[in-house]
């Protein structure tokens, strides 16, 4: 079933991103009930699977960060009329479940013990925490192409289809402001599960927690204390999302390993 799950729900994501990738192919753009349709769809089955699976090790993670991609595609879809951000997020997400079913999640593949609720808790939430790192960092570079687009008066398909600039920086504002709170809840739980509920935590598990935490610090105290908006918070958004990614690569060829997420 988990191997079924995944399956479908990479089906309908592969669907998904090629519906938002039509309009820029020369074609009619779909209905909202389908651009919508299609990854409620996909996240639906995903769920089913997801919930079959211990999120410890890499393919599980994966997994659900894709889950949790889907999902905010869907609310920015909803909320802000930001359908452009499935250009990015379909494609992630396909990527992400294919890679997660290349490593582990095979018709064998069991649920994995993990360390209790309070660590599933950790994991999840700390997934969570990225899955609005990457929002932030989607919707700063949907700013910057749409900023260009304006800049130099070529008023195509990226014009037509991208949100305006406004409602693309109160997105990548709103997933800074909620990615803290998240990430810095699921770094505590990591130090609790280490130092006091005895529970293994690897230091680079707590090297990269603390490095994305006080990247997304950083990223919100420029933009609230700061009053940081544009194109600076777009390229700082950029930036820190991007020195997370590299630091994890660093720590995972330090120690690889597909049984833990670092």
């Amino acid at each position: 079933m988990v191997l079924v799950s995944h399956l479908l729900a990479l089906g309908l994501y592969a669907v998904a991103t090629a519906l938002a990738l039509a309009p820029f192919a020369g074609l009619r753009p779909a209905p909202r009930a389908l651009t919508l349709g299609a990854p409620l769809a996909g996240a639906a089955v995903h769920v089913v699977g997801v919930a079959q699976l211990t999120p410890v090790g890499v393919a599980p993670a994966l997994s659900i960060l894709a889950l949790f991609l889907v999902l905010l595609q869907v609310v920015s879809e909803r909320v802000f009329r930001a359908s452009a951000v499935a250009l990015f997020t379909g494609p992630l997400a396909t990527g992400l479940v294919s890679l997660a079913l290349l490593i582990g999640l095979g018709p064998d593949a069991r649920p994995v013990v993990g360390g209790g609720r309070w660590s599933l808790l950790h994991i999840t939430v700390s997934i969570l925490g990225l899955a609005l790192l990457a929002l932030a960092f989607i919707a700063a570079a949907l700013y910057l192409l749409q900023f260009r687009e304006l800049k130099s008066k070529r008023f195509g398909q990226v014009f037509r289809l991208f949100p305006p600039l406004e409602r693309l920086d109160r997105l990548n504002h709103l997933s800074l402001v909620m990615g803290f709170p998240t990430v810095t809840l699921g770094v505590l739980l990591g130090f609790g599960l280490r130092y006091a509920g005895g529970v293994p935590v690897d230091a680079a598990q707590i090297v990269w927690g603390m490095l994305t935490w006080l990247v997304l610090g950083w990223a919100v105290g420029v933009r609230v204390v700061r009053h940081w908006a544009g194109r600076r918070a777009a390229f700082a958004s950029i930036a820190g999302f991007v020195a997370v990614v590299l630091v994890y690569l660093a720590l995972k060829l330090a120690a690889p390993g597909t049984e833990r997420f670092l």
